[in-house]
């Protein structure tokens, strides 16, 4: 049972994640996607690619490219030449005092900048001596109700939906320079235009009245079409720009954390999920077949001079020179062949020269020891003096060899 075990705790959580998957997916089916991304390639309900697409209707002579390239590196629009428009998306518009002077000399040569953002720094505040509040969503049933100013537009009608209220507003504007275009329900300027040089700024503080949900609701596509009449119609250029969308700062803001984020993905989330349970169940597996560690094993001795040594002890102390002198010079013998491939059977003066020649050891001494064992040969036995003398001639060969 107990190597089981780890099998069942597996099973089971597979088990857990499976019922899980199961029921998020009935869940995901009846909910709507809320978030609110204003990004326009996103079809859910607060993505703007309704609002993008409707551009080219609006204005069939223009090109609508899109990017998220930071002002004034812009690939699809020339900075030096006049009416092109850029339509930068936020939720916050922070935008620094270069940015501003960018955009600022973008549109002094007879362009028009259109920021759409529920809040903004305050170096564009400042800028432009504006003060803009912010009004967070919340999970009641406030909605977004607003309308366009009189005498710019005919109509004051206001344009609401059963969606989420996320906007701003300008509690104070600078009105020697700005123009009120709309309002929102509370009578608070929502959306403002500023000259500067030959062009305009366009400041619209309500992001989720382009989006898919509000655009599409009703007769608010007329809402949208009526704001954007203000570019002229032979412009050349409207770009859609998400790089506020995209940069990391954003103070104020409620979004969910990036594990909600990720998880709002369900591809990823049960793909994080599924791995996440795989990993788990490799390692419950695996600890019941960790090895153990291997113990330290001191390094293995050599004992084979010891043992030459014990031998030649045990025919010293046995007064057997002519037998360790035998085997002396048998040894001898051996080394010569394996070393110098020489033949040792005859032992005369060639094998002489031939082992003086590939050994360079000198021929007399050569001559001295094959003496030597040619004599021990003869010899019934030899003294321990005459043993002392071999073994220091084979030394001495052994060494300068």
């Amino acid at each position: 049972m107990k190597k089981l075990f780890p099998y069942i705790i597996g099973c089971v959580l597979l088990l857990l994640l499976i019922i899980l998957m199961a029921s998020d997916d009935t869940k995901t089916v009846r909910r709507m996607d809320e978030r609110i991304t204003l990004k326009q390639q996103d079809k859910i309900p607060y993505g703007t690619r309704v609002a993008r697409e409707l551009l080219s209707s609006m204005f069939p002579g223009a090109a609508t490219p899109h990017d998220a390239k930071y002002p004034g590196g812009w690939d699809s629009v020339d900075t030096d030449k006049p009416n092109q428009a850029v339509i930068l998306m936020a939720d916050y518009f922070d935008a620094d005092d270069e940015e501003v002077e960018r955009l600022s000399d973008f549109v002094s040569k007879g362009n028009y900048v259109f920021i759409i953002a529920r809040s903004a720094s305050d170096d564009l505040s400042n800028y432009f001596n504006l003060a803009i509040r912010s009004d967070y969503y919340s999970s009641s049933n406030d909605s977004l109700k607003i309308r366009l100013e009189q005498p710019a537009f005919s109509s004051v009608a206001y344009y609401t939906y059963p969606g989420k209220k996320y906007e701003g507003s300008f509690i104070s504007v600078d009105t020697a320079h700005s123009f009120t275009l709309g309002r929102n329900w509370a009578g608070f300027p929502n959306f403002i235009q500023l000259n500067k040089g030959q062009g305009s700024f366009f400041i619209h503080a309500a992001p989720v009245a382009f989006s898919n949900y509000f655009i599409l609701h009703k007769a608010n596509v007329q809402y949208y079409q009526k704001v954007f009449s203000v570019l002229p119609k032979d412009i050349t250029t409207i770009l859609w720009n998400e790089y506020y969308l995209q940069k990391p700062y954003s103070p104020g803001s409620d979004d969910p954390n990036w594990l909600s984020a990720l998880f709002s993905y369900p591809s990823f989330k049960w793909g994080l999920l599924v791995g996440a349970a795989t990993l788990l169940l490799f390692v419950l597996l695996g600890m019941r077949r960790r090895q153990r560690m291997i113990p330290l094993h001191p390094k293995p001795k050599n004992d084979s001079l010891d043992f030459v040594k014990t031998l030649g002890r045990l025919y010293y102390d046995k007064k057997d020179h002519k037998n360790l002198a035998t085997k002396m010079a048998a040894y001898f013998l051996e080394h010569v062949r394996s070393k110098y491939k020489l033949p040792t059977h005859t032992l005369d003066d060639a094998f002489v020269q031939a082992l003086h020649f590939k050994s360079g050891y000198a021929a007399e001494e050569i001559k001295s020891f094959v003496a030597s064992i040619e004599d021990i040969k003869t010899k019934a036995a030899i003294s321990s003096s005459e043993l002392s003398h071999f073994h220091k001639q084979l030394e001495l060969f052994y060494q300068n060899t």
